[in-house]
């Protein structure tokens, strides 16, 4: 910590001489949450003095700023880029001081469309997200973990707030029989008037035969209801029978789909994003949020193959959901499991295995594992942003400051090994 101070001290001069080509005001936040509308006044130390529009000050310490605030201190105004490793690994999502009250029922129900006379669901909104429930759903638990999941993406990527502006993303948490059938066949139905060729007819036949088995995913809303109410595109569902009740922050399962649907949404969406690594990145990601935040994962994935969509098979990483780190770190050391980067980046959900899954974890939380390591992801993430692509093993690895993709899989590999991994 003390050489990191000194570094800050001595660019100080550096970073003052450039203040004056800052925008004149932006959103500032805090590891908690709080957020605060200002313009940069300058650096003292290893303090920032922000300036409110009544021209108050606000000194503020570097590592308390959001690493999208110090990410856009370095890219703006020459601030040094020791800021981006200083302090510790902080846990956004659990420091968030969230204030329940912020979740409001709304009296009207939720319509699909905006031809619909009457709504099937129940609503509840948050400051970010619309949650659409019908059942015994208990909404405000899912609304938490929606917007402390909302912080920790915004706390570290410096384009997300800008980018999700004033909308909302809507969350359907479904216990009702009938609605949550009423729903698919609503949803199979928009699917099909988009289904003009061979690969359309078969994602709604894929549809149609997981919706029943699936316990959370996404779909998209109708262009003229996201222009009328404000809501992004993307939408997220949960198929909350008797067995999916959640009852607590953070509930492991829905944890682990919200948080790849906030990255996925980020990143461009699963559409548009090509390029091998991706079904690596946001599911690792998931599994990574859903582990280090419910101390364990209670998820499966559901791969759907054969020519009608209708091969349909569960995989899984090891049975114990609380002891991925333990067991894999066991396997690698006595040369069970062998780490492979490049195969980690190829794998698709056809293609897993336990220890593969397992795998892709640990790859997620090394890439995300100390204050350096999560810089480097969230511009990997802003990479993907920029080119709708993976980046490739080797631009990866440079990214991550090694001079090749070996020597990164080897770092990768000690840190399995390490006490690091848990």
């Amino acid at each position: 910590m003390k050489s990191t101070l000194y570094l800050l001290t001595l660019a100080t001069s550096l970073f003052l001489s450039s203040i004056a080509q800052a925008e004149d005001s932006r959103t500032w936040t805090s590891i908690r949450g709080s957020t605060v509308d200002a313009s940069l006044g300058r650096l003292d130390g290893d303090s920032v003095i922000l300036v409110t529009k009544d021209r108050k000050e606000i000194k503020l310490a570097v590592t308390d700023l959001s690493l999208a605030d110090r990410q856009y201190l370095v890219e703006n105004v020459s601030a040094p880029e020791a800021i981006l490793s200083a302090g510790e690994l902080s846990m956004p999502e659990k420091d968030l001081k969230f204030d329940s009250k912020t979740c409001k029922k709304i009296d009207e129900k939720f319509k699909l469309s905006v031809e619909d006379s009457e709504g099937m669901f129940d609503q509840m909104e948050t400051e970010h997200f619309l949650i659409a429930y019908a059942g015994d759903v208990r909404p405000n638990v899912v609304a938490e973990i929606a917007e402390r999941l909302w912080h920790g993406m915004a706390f570290y990527h410096m384009n997300f707030r800008r980018d999700w502006g004033d909308k909302r993303r809507v969350i359907f948490c479904v216990e009702d029989r009938e609605t949550y059938a009423a729903l698919g066949k609503w949803y199979q139905d928009e699917l099909a008037k988009e289904a003009v060729n061979a690969d359309g007819q078969k994602r709604v036949q894929e549809f149609a035969s997981t919706w029943d088995r699936v316990g959370g995913t996404s779909i998209q809303l109708p262009d003229e209801l996201c222009e009328e109410k404000k809501f992004h595109s993307g939408a997220s569902v949960f198929n909350m029978n008797t067995d999916r009740e959640f009852k607590k922050v953070f509930t492991p399962f829905p944890t682990h789909v919200i948080a790849g649907h906030l990255l996925n949404q980020q990143m461009g969406g699963v559409g548009s994003v090509g390029g091998k690594g991706y079904f690596t990145v946001v599911t690792g990601h998931a599994f990574y949020k859903e582990i280090k935040l419910a101390g364990e994962t209670e998820t499966h994935l559901l791969d759907v193959g054969g020519t009608a969509g209708d091969e349909i098979s569960s995989k899984a990483g090891f049975d114990d959901g609380s002891a991925w780190a333990r067991i894999l770190k066991s396997e690698v050391k006595r040369g069970k499991v062998k780490p492979n980067l490049l195969e980690i980046l190829a794998v698709e959900a056809e293609t897993l295995n336990p220890a593969k899954l397992v795998l892709v974890y640990s790859f997620a939380n090394y890439l995300q594992s100390n204050p350096k390591r999560v810089s480097a992801f969230a511009r990997m993430i802003r990479r993907v942003e920029s080119n709708n692509t993976i980046p490739e093993p080797e631009e990866l690895a440079k990214i991550y400051d090694f001079d090749s993709v070996e020597k990164m899989e080897a770092d990768w590999i000690e840190y399995i090994k390490s006490k690091e991994f848990k």
